[in-house]
């Protein structure tokens, strides 16, 4: 049974439990959705339907420094508040995935450029961006690094692909069946890093590295021209992680009972410091110390691309993924790849056909987009 199977419950206490879980995570998402309708500013956010963000974030910041939001949590966007609850040691950052190891860096293997040479040749000048490079990429670079044997390696990516909702489950409940597979996904992770060797990445390590290098990798295509040289591909590389970085926003929670801007904040309680892209939008630890392997993974895809083609060409609207409110991250990314040059240079993404009305499936709009921007 793969990881995105499941078994229907056979035992009446699994499927009580089942049915709990079912409503719960209903329940939460459902007051979301009441939160926002009241007008809750964050909780809008939290919902993840609308396609451009910058209106709900203004209103988050034009609602003060840091203010208690209907969800529970202290929110701020203002800069200087969100720099001193980052600083502030009676503060820490919500883990990914409780239980587990604190995410820390990964090294970055050798034979990242074969790899995605094999991966280029078989997925041809017409393919998706995410599952046929993306994806695997991140994923066969970590299993390298975590001793991943050849028979398991479809395990590894199926186990990855069901961890992937892991970090926007934090701050969004997830649909039932997105949560079963995230927890069979888990236990299929920790069975298959059993064997790794001393020193290779936990599961929170490698589940985020994933997911987040897979989009570092996709929003870098997207943002280059073809061919560039190897300084312009780090350039790029750099300026993604910055205008578009892993995480909007940022969980925390109080270690003590505090004040900061004014509010007093009870141990426990948590908070959100939400994201505007630029220079230092990179706060998470775990982003940052997987920084220099998202990166690589993003230039050597550039290379690749560049070594083949001279234009890749958006086919159909980028479509993003549902409740990833932390991450918004793409799910499909269609794409043509050419080897004629072209007077422009060759402008990845460029080209795309007229995006069709604005829907929840196909949005026109990248978050690290300003508004009035089309990415």
């Amino acid at each position: 049974m793969t990881t995105g199977e499941y078994a229907e419950p056979g035992d009446p206490a699994e499927q009580e439990e089942l049915a709990e879980l079912g409503e719960r995570l209903q329940r939460e998402h459902g007051t979301l959705w009441l939160h926002r309708l009241k007008g809750d500013p964050y909780a809008a956010l939290l919902c993840d339907i609308d396609e451009d963000p910058w209106p709900l974030r203004e209103r988050v910041l034009a609602a003060g420094p840091l203010w208690r939001s209907r969800t529970g949590a202290w929110v701020t966007a203002d800069p200087a508040t969100a720099a001193a609850l980052l600083a502030h040691p009676g503060i820490g950052h919500v883990a990914v995935l409780p239980g587990e190891a604190a995410v820390t860096d990964v090294r970055v293997p050798t034979g990242l450029d074969s790899l995605c040479a094999r991966l280029l040749d078989a997925a041809g000048p017409e393919f998706d961006l995410v599952a046929d490079v993306a994806e695997p990429l991140a994923a066969g670079a970590l299993a390298e690094v975590c001793a991943i044997p050849g028979r398991d390696l479809d395990r590894f990516a199926e186990a990855l692909a069901a961890c992937g909702p892991a970090q926007d489950a934090v701050v969004c409940p997830q649909r039932l069946a997105v949560t079963r597979r995230l927890r069979s996904g888990l236990d299929e992770l920790r069975s298959l890093l059993t064997c790794a060797p001393t020193g290779a990445p936990g599961p929170a390590t490698v589940a985020v590295a994933a997911r987040t290098g897979a989009d570092l990798v996709t929003r870098t295509v997207l943002r280059s021209r073809l061919p560039p040289s190897a300084r312009e591909a780090r350039r790029t590389a750099e300026e993604a992680l910055r205008a578009e970085p892993p995480g909007w926003i940022a969980p925390l929670v109080a270690r003590a009972d505090l004040e900061v801007a004014g509010a007093r904040i009870a141990e426990g309680e948590r908070l959100a410091v939400l994201h505007d892209g630029g220079p230092g939008a990179v706060t998470a630890p775990g982003h940052r110390a997987l920084a220099p392997f998202h990166r690589a993974l993003a230039e050597t895809a550039l290379a690749g691309l560049a070594d083949r083609y001279a234009r890749v060409q958006l086919t159909a609207p980028v479509v993003r993924r549902p409740r990833a409110p932390l991450t918004r991250g793409p799910a499909r990314v269609r794409v043509r790849a050419t080897t004629t040059p072209t007077a422009d240079g060759g402008a990845a993404g460029t080209t795309a056909p007229k995006a069709p009305p604005r829907t929840s499936a196909s949005p026109p709009t990248g978050l690290g987009a300003r508004r009035g921007e089309v990415r």
